[in-house]
């Protein structure tokens, strides 16, 4: 299945550039702007990425113990931002990041990109912790082991898939941000989906497959640099064990 994933993208990869260097639009990629609108782009991704996966962690993980009505008033919390429009909100957080000093700024963007994402992290997080046993801390302890060792030998590869789909939502969700990142970045934070949006709803095929191909490719280059990570600091664990 994940052979055909892989497949599937790199299939469209190959199609979407052959598509957009046909039609000569690959001439983007020489442009100054549009290259630091990519590299501003990689640089909210990653950040809000980290983010999503330090906090959807962390929380998800309480959130897994708890029961009764405090659970049902945080599930509650992380609906809000998913039901409640999303621009109503940032239009009302507006005030508050003019207050802040955090308009027209990468900090700014960064933060107001959490409220689509976050709430996934922690709902996705919180669902591969309840899979798990609940008494895996009280084993490791029985026979000697610290909140360290659960963290870094059991949890850190049991949660490689989990947390290679919050990666993979942060980074989707962040880099197709429009409207709110238009909103708080004020025109000034360039990314390319404030450069490349408009090319969505026109008819030639070679933008389209440029903005296309912007988004897979920032998508498809950080998942596979942060397996290969991944994957390195699990053993890197077992190797100083």
């Amino acid at each position: 299945m994940r052979r055909f994933m892989y497949a599937q993208y790199f299939i469209m990869l190959v199609v979407f550039t052959f598509v957009a260097w046909h039609g000569k639009e690959l001439a983007l990629f020489n442009d100054p702007n549009f290259v630091g609108a990519i590299w501003t782009t990689i640089l909210v991704a990653l950040s809000v990425a980290v983010i999503n996966l330090i906090v959807g962690n962390y929380v998800g993980y309480y959130m897994a113990q708890m029961r009764g009505h405090r659970l049902a008033f945080f599930d509650v919390c992380l609906q809000l931002p998913l039901i409640v429009p999303l621009i109503i909100i940032a239009a009302g957080l507006d005030i508050w990041f003019i207050r802040s000093d955090l308009i027209e700024t990468v900090l700014g963007v960064v933060l107001i990109q959490l409220l689509p994402t976050l709430p996934y992290a922690i709902r996705i997080a919180r669902n591969a912790y309840a899979a798990l046993d609940a008494d895996i801390n009280q084993h490791v302890q029985l026979m000697g082991g610290t909140r360290k060792i659960v963290i870094l030998d059991i949890y850190l590869p049991l949660m490689r898939r989990t947390n290679e789909t919050i990666l993979l939502f942060a980074v989707v969700i962040s880099v197709s941000q429009y409207a709110i990142t238009s909103m708080i970045g004020g025109g000034i934070i360039q990314t390319i989906a404030l450069i490349l949006f408009p090319y969505f709803s026109s008819s030639q095929l070679p933008l389209v497959a440029t903005a296309a191909l912007c988004t897979i490719g920032i998508t498809y280059g950080i998942l596979l640099i942060f397996r290969w990570m991944y994957i390195a600091a699990i053993k890197l664990v077992r190797m100083i064990d």
